[in-house]
């Protein structure tokens, strides 16, 4: 049996992030490592998914929050990135004698890739105006419980093709991964 584990794409590649100080993601690189040794030692196989930030808005881009994501161009074309990765995961699923989906991971705090909390404020407008302005705007970021748009996206064409796994965290993951390898090894 293969374990195949779909994850957000800035899990592999941290350069489709918001350009940030390094610094304010040591937790988050401490977490990805965990979950990256822990798929390597137990052998887990990884479906990585499209960035819709990167390839809607590039590199350049500056930091959004969920609202900014929730208008109907972003959703289809999150839909358009999905539809080949919705397709790999349909193949897996019909063989489950050889393949297991044991789950999707999140991004937690992103707009678009958190599940259990997600990046929320109202922003919006132009950046070089009132300096005051935009202090206030950047007051009203928070994180707040909830999915962003882009694992809401997946949530619901999974759901529209008969098929759910959970969405979890890398925490999360890397206490799944650790308990499935830990059972098989029981049944051996």
């Amino acid at each position: 049996m293969k374990y195949l584990l779909i994850i957000s794409h800035c899990i592999l590649n941290t350069a489709s992030k918001v350009a940030m100080d390094e610094g304010e993601l040591k937790e988050e690189y401490e977490k990805r490592d965990r979950l990256i040794r822990c798929v390597m030692e137990n052998n887990i196989q990884l479906l990585q998914l499209p960035c819709p930030e990167f390839i809607i808005y590039g590199s350049r881009r500056w930091g959004h929050v969920k609202e900014q994501f929730m208008h109907p161009h972003y959703y289809e074309e999150c839909r358009k990135m999905l539809y080949p990765v919705l397709q790999q995961i349909e193949e897996y699923v019909r063989y489950p004698e050889e393949y297991q989906v044991a789950g999707i991971v999140s991004v937690e705090g992103s707009p678009s890739c958190g599940y259990h909390m997600t990046c929320s404020g109202n922003w919006g407008g132009e950046l070089s105006g009132d300096a005051g302005a935009i202090k206030e705007m950047q007051n009203t970021c928070k994180t707040v419980n909830g999915p962003g748009v882009f694992m809401e996206i997946l949530e619901k064409e999974l759901a529209a093709r008969a098929m759910t796994f959970p969405i979890m965290s890398m925490e999360e993951a890397v206490q799944k991964l650790s308990g499935i390898k830990r059972n098989e090894r029981k049944e051996d």
